[in-house]
């Protein structure tokens, strides 16, 4: 079973591109409870194949000389994005819920039980 850890550093390692890539002026989101329960079961689907892509990258990221590193980067960020889009969740939904999720526990642990759930 994929611990939580794994799954969090996923999201934080590679996403971190993505989610900027995402951001607007004014994307913001509403109350966290807002959040229909289908949205955080994309977001959590995507985020499950996101770790995988993530632990796909990580050895080719450290084994990499200098200058091949921002191509691999840039593979698996586009590889990350079509993952996610391949859920029928939008980048900027996707964004926009694991933003709530750092900031709100309870949707926090929502998105990672459905991440789990790909297992």
């Amino acid at each position: 079973m994929r611990n939580i850890t794994t799954i969090a550093a996923a999201a934080a390692l590679l996403l971190a591109p993505v989610v900027g890539m995402a951001q607007t002026p004014n994307a913001q989101t509403g109350p966290a409870t807002a959040i229909p329960d289908q949205t955080i079961g994309k977001a959590g689907a995507a985020l499950h194949d996101v770790a995988k892509l993530q632990q796909k990258y990580q050895s080719q990221m450290e084994s990499a000389p200098a200058e091949q590193k921002k191509g691999i980067s840039e593979q698996a960020n586009a590889e990350a994005v079509e993952a996610i889009q391949s859920h029928g969740i939008s980048l900027k939904e996707y964004s926009n819920v694991m933003r709530t999720a750092q900031n709100n526990p309870k949707i926090k642990e929502r998105v990672l039980e459905a991440a789990r759930q790909g297992e």
